[in-house]
């Protein structure tokens, strides 16, 4: 018996963040953003029991000193 294909949507966001950097941390700015894009990956599958799969990409990091 073949199942019913479920529709399914791929959205896709661009989000640009703003965060106060203090180089003493011990943190480079790369692994603060990977940390960012964890933390983000997270809250985008708790988000709703719908998603099923997450794909973040770090595009940039600027300094804004």
């Amino acid at each position: 018996m073949e199942t019913a294909a479920v529709p399914k949507l791929t959205v896709s966001f661009a989000v640009d963040l703003e965060l106060e950097y203090d180089s003493f941390t011990g943190k480079t700015p790369k692994q603060i953003a990977e940390a960012l894009q964890d933390e983000l990956d997270d809250l985008l599958f708790e988000a709703s029991p719908a998603v099923q799969g997450v794909y973040t990409a770090i595009a940039s990091i600027e300094s804004n000193d």
